[in-house]
């Protein structure tokens, strides 16, 4: 698992925050919306790695489910790690093919094992 570059860890702590109750219903939308958009992408451009999307919208919705039994401290980080796969502003546009996911996998596993939870790290 590699870690963060400085770049992509300055636009997740940008993105790191706490959500209401109905910013995390559209935050929660806003990731499966995101994972169609990268499945319909996958038609143009086959190789757009679908099942890391996959897996990561599913983790992070999972993870945004238990948001309120988390500890305090974890919710903003799991909140930016949700950001960070939705925004159009990372560092590596997901769009871009094999690579395109590379930066929002490192992001998710680098908050998966701050808040304890190194089980859900993705290998990709």
């Amino acid at each position: 698992m590699r870690p963060l570059s400085p770049h992509e860890k300055k636009v997740f702590e940008r993105l790191c925050g706490t959500v209401s109750p109905e910013e995390l219903a559209t935050l929660r939308d806003a990731v499966r919306r995101h994972l169609g958009e990268l499945v319909h992408a996958s038609r143009r451009n086959e190789l757009l790695p679908i099942d890391l999307a996959e897996e990561l919208a599913l983790r992070l919705d999972d993870l945004l489910e238990q948001l309120g039994s988390l500890a305090a401290e974890a919710r903003p980080l799991v909140v930016g790690a949700a950001r960070y796969f939705v925004t159009k502003d990372d560092v590596l546009p997901d769009q871009e093919g094999l690579l395109g996911l590379d930066d929002d996998v490192a992001v998710f596993n680098a908050v998966a094992r701050r808040i304890g939870r190194a089980d859900l790290e993705i290998s990709g």
